[in-house]
Order: structure tokens, then sequence, then C-alpha cells
């Protein structure tokens, strides 16, 4: 199974809990893959660059990746998952810490106002929203409103702030959970049973 680390703005794949993750996460029989990706809130946004450097560095999703992605970074990933070419769904994504919105207009194309996001549901099989009730960079009603309108799993911790530390054990039992977890989906499952009461007539 491989996970795909997307760092946030203005970080690298060696900045903050990246590289203790991708540790972790080795150790534990994983592929990982930490694309460096052009994320600069210091420089005009060019998203058909930040797609071609995902597809250079990722590839085809597969069925079994795991993507995660880091504040603004989890928008790289709901662009990358928009843009390319898909001949399988990936398992789950992982939102970590990710704005509901920002203030930035040149941010702004980024968020879901100019995605689908009715469609970017269905591009992975699940939607997890990890987020920290004492983040004061990105309040905690930003992760409650992405997890909604994602229809999204919500894990939520105490006391990770913004997520900009060196070790979160949090991220680690969530991606474990993905992993350890079958996905199984059958056509209507998720509609009510409207005849379960019905007596049935012999």
């Amino acid at each position: 199974m491989r996970v795909i680390l997307v760092h946030g703005f203005n970080a690298n794949p060696e900045m903050n809990f990246h590289p203790w993750l991708a540790n972790q996460l080795r150790s534990r029989g994983f592929e990982v893959v930490v694309p460096e990706l052009p994320l600069s809130t210091k420089e005009e946004l060019d998203l058909p660059l930040i797609v071609e450097r995902m597809k250079d560095q990722v590839g085809y999703l597969k069925s079994t990746d795991i993507l995660l992605g880091h504040s603004l970074g989890a928008f790289a990933i709901l662009q990358y998952l928009e843009a390319v070419e898909m001949t399988e769904t990936p398992r789950a994504v992982v939102l970590v810490g990710a704005p509901w919105k920002v203030s930035r207009p040149e941010l702004r194309q980024l968020f879901l106002a100019d995605l689908d996001a009715d469609v970017i549901m269905w591009k992975a099989r699940e939607f997890v929203v990890v987020h920290s009730k004492d983040d004061e960079m990105v309040p905690f009603e930003h992760g409650e409103k992405m997890a909604a309108r994602m229809k999204a799993r919500l894990v939520s911790s105490e006391n990770d702030g913004h997520f900009m530390g060196e070790e979160y054990p949090v991220l680690v039992e969530t991606i474990q959970k993905i992993a350890d977890t079958p996905f199984e989906f059958a056509p209507g499952m998720s509609l009510a049973d409207d005849y379960k009461d019905i007596e049935t007539l012999l």
C-alpha cells in the first residue's frame, strides 16, 4: 500500500511532521512517496505546474493509495484528483488542518468554490478530515465544514495545533486504521430500506 504525503505551502518534504511520518509508515511496511511541489504564497500560484509536478512524481493513482495533504497542500491533492486521468479510485484522501477558505484572492482558486465537490467526492473511496481543536491558524470549525461538505469522517485531536511540529501519532493511527479496514461497498447499500418493516406475505 502506497502513502503519498503532500506538504503545505511555504514548506517542503523535510519540514514539519513529514520526515517522521514517512519513517513511521515505512517501518510499518508502507511505500511512501513525498513529492516536492511549487507551493508558495510568495509567488503566483501555477495550478497546471503543480498538477504536472505531482504527475511526474506520483504517477497514476492506484486503488490502494492513500493521499495525505497538510493545510493548503490538501487542496493540491483535490486539484490533482480533478485534473488527472484516473484508471483506479484511491483508497482514501486525508486532509490535515485544511482551511475551508482563505481571504487571499490569489489562493481562492484552490478551494471547493472552484472545484466540483460533488464530483471530487467520487474520486476516492473515503475522505478523512483531521483537525485539532486548538488550531489557531485554521479554527476547528473549518474542519467541521470541510468534513460535512466532503461527507468525510472527522478525526479530532485536542492539542496538535496546526500540525507544524515533528511528531503526531494521530496521523499514523489514522492511516493505519484506513489500511486495516476493508472497504466494502455494494450499489444501494447506503440507501434506506423502505420495506424492512413490512411483513412478508406467504
